[in-house]
């Protein structure tokens, strides 16, 4: 069933690569439009950022998910009553990496992080606002975001979400990193999302690696990425399994952060130098 929902998602066709916006876009998440939200919006607006602002629905935060860098939940009131937001909020910073930063009570920030967990998060900041260093805060991170855009981008796409966060938090410093737990959840972020280099599990159930991997150089959108293989298993047959469907590489999932980092910045280094010849 899951390999008629990778066909059906893969005909969606990638649109167009448009040029990065100039302005920083910031995106409020807020229950009531206070005088403390107009002062945030005022003052990123006069920090030329470009704001836009949802109430805690789904549906609403959805619409500007793929069009926004930075999010700002800004909590005034029992926020045990936006759980489903929480929830949605959780997946889009663990699967798509969005940034995310909180404002609210001790006692909300602490209901929030039980939600979304801490790691997850750009910054957590408790009320009353400081107005000036919150802006402050915005705009380094819109200098690390200028940054990051000349970071090579990575999908990792496993079913383990433990051992995806951990390489989430192994490759973040030095990579764009964006995460899928499924094969629909790749085709899915690579049809609206370039990216440098994919790492697949090889052992995922239902819809293994190699039918993800046919998936992949069926379509236009994701045919030329090159993918490594995570595999646990070391032993020759598997390997050799592995190596026949003849990916960039193949890398053991007991791989050791400095092995892991040490072998992409070899495989990078190695592309740059065979394209400049």
């Amino acid at each position: 069933m899951e390999d008629t929902r990778l066909k059906d998602v893969a005909k969606e066709k990638k649109s167009d690569i448009k040029p990065r916006r100039t302005k920083y876009r910031v995106l409020i998440i807020r229950s009531e439009r206070t005088f403390m939200v107009n002062s945030m919006i005022t003052n990123l607006r006069n920090s030329d950022c470009e704001v836009q602002e949802v109430t805690f629905n789904v549906k609403e935060i959805g619409q500007y998910q793929d069009k926004t860098d930075l999010m700002i939940l800004y909590s005034d009131r029992d926020i045990g009553s936006y759980l489903g937001a929480l929830v949605y909020l959780r997946d889009l910073c663990m699967e798509k990496s969005k940034q995310l930063i909180v404002i609210g009570s001790r006692e909300e920030l602490d209901e929030i992080t039980e939600n979304i967990p801490a790691h997850l998060l750009i910054d957590t900041i408790e009320r009353p606002l400081d107005m000036n260093a919150f802006v402050e805060k915005v705009m380094s991170l819109k200098s690390e975001d200028v940054v990051e855009l000349h970071k090579k981008s990575i999908l990792v796409v496993d079913d383990d979400a433990s051992y995806v966060q951990l390489l989430r938090e192994w490759l973040k410093d030095d990579y764009r990193v964006g995460m899928a737990r499924s094969g629909v959840q790749a085709i899915t972020w690579l049809a609206r999302n370039n990216v440098d280099l994919i790492l697949l599990d090889y052992e995922m159930p239902v819809t293994n690696g190699l039918q993800v991997l046919e998936m992949l150089r069926s379509e236009q959108f994701s045919k030329d990425i090159p993918v490594m293989f995570l595999t646990g298993k070391s032993d020759k047959e598997s390997i050799m399994k592995v190596m026949a469907l003849k990916p960039a590489g193949y890398m053991l999932k007991n791989i050791t952060r400095f092995q892991l980092l040490a072998n992409l910045e070899n495989y990078f280094a190695k592309e740059s130098y065979e394209k400049s010849q």
